[in-house]
């Protein structure tokens, strides 16, 4: 009779699960920031594609209009004054048709307008609870870590709108309406339409209406705007790495959560990462639309 012997199992040292945990433990933090830099880019990739829609938006409200871009905030598409259908409000409302928000944009006909500043004529204002209630999917930057944190998110978007070409355009306040191409001798791939703007800043002072939490139904987005005495020159330059709730910004100045730079819309419809290295006086060149300077950016 032949006996079987059992071989006896051995089971891992202490030594060697130390060593195991050591390994898995690298191997973790060799992958995090690989990982991160991922989903840095795909957030970036995401806001530069909201950017582009609103630029291309805006773009296609002009066509539309003969060739009135709709203002920063007022009347659209009247030059100032009242008319049956206007919108009345911030330019991101005047431009829901042009960004499939069709639905959105009828569901604020008020008749009359609300405010007045319309006449008594129907009106798509920014004073109805489904403009000022709405998500708008590519109002917030997925990097903008403010957002949601006042107002829920609500009628507010993580970006600005430049004030240098998109102007106050009420009949009781002048400038009016700028034409697309013709007010931008520039160029319009040489000029900036949209930047990032973080929704809560820790001021507002210039925005007029002192909307520190980039209220888009009226005039929170606006940045650097003479209408508005917000810091023009190389005083209006963008800013970075703004921390806490709310976040380190000027709310009357561009600003982004990005990695070295800040991403932008032209005014042809592209879209330009800007480096945090560049001069403030080149920055500034690239938000007027007639200084006549040459980009090298």
């Amino acid at each position: 009779m032949i006996l079987l012997r059992h071989a006896r199992r051995r089971g891992f040292t202490l030594i060697e699960l130390l060593v195991v945990i050591a390994i898995i433990a690298i191997l973790i933090g060799l992958l995090l920031p690989a990982v991160q830099k991922v989903r840095d880019a795909a957030a970036r990739m995401k806001c530069s594609n909201n950017l582009k829609q609103l630029s291309l938006a805006t773009i296609g409200a002009a066509d539309t209009y003969n060739s009135k871009l709709p203002p920063s905030v007022g009347l659209y598409p009247s030059d100032g004054n009242p008319a049956p259908n206007n919108s009345n409000g911030g330019l991101f409302l005047h431009i829901l048709p042009f960004i499939e928000q069709n639905n959105l944009q009828k569901a604020s006909l008020s008749n009359p307008d609300p405010d007045g500043r319309n006449g008594n004529n129907p009106t798509y204002s920014q004073w109805t609870a489904p403009i000022q209630n709405s998500k708008v999917p590519i109002f917030p930057c997925p990097s903008d870590h403010t957002f949601g944190t006042s107002g829920n998110g609500n009628g507010r978007t993580s970006y600005g709108v430049n004030g240098q070409i998109f102007r106050h355009n009420y009949n009781w306040g002048g400038v009016g309406l700028s034409r697309f191409p013709a007010s931008i001798p520039d160029g319009t791939s040489n000029t900036i339409f949209f930047t990032e703007k973080l929704q809560y800043t820790y001021n507002c002072t210039g925005c007029c209406n002192n909307y520190n939490d980039n209220f888009w139904p009226d005039w929170g987005p606006i940045i650097s705007s003479s209408d508005c005495s917000q810091p023009t020159g190389i005083a209006a330059m963008f800013q970075t790495n703004t921390q806490g709730i709310p976040s380190a910004a000027d709310g009357n100045r561009a600003s982004s959560d990005h990695t070295g730079g800040i991403n932008t819309a032209l005014g042809d419809g592209s879209v330009r990462f800007v480096s945090g290295s560049v001069s403030p006086a080149m920055w500034w060149a690239a938000m007027t639309p007639a200084g006549g300077e040459t980009l090298n950016w």
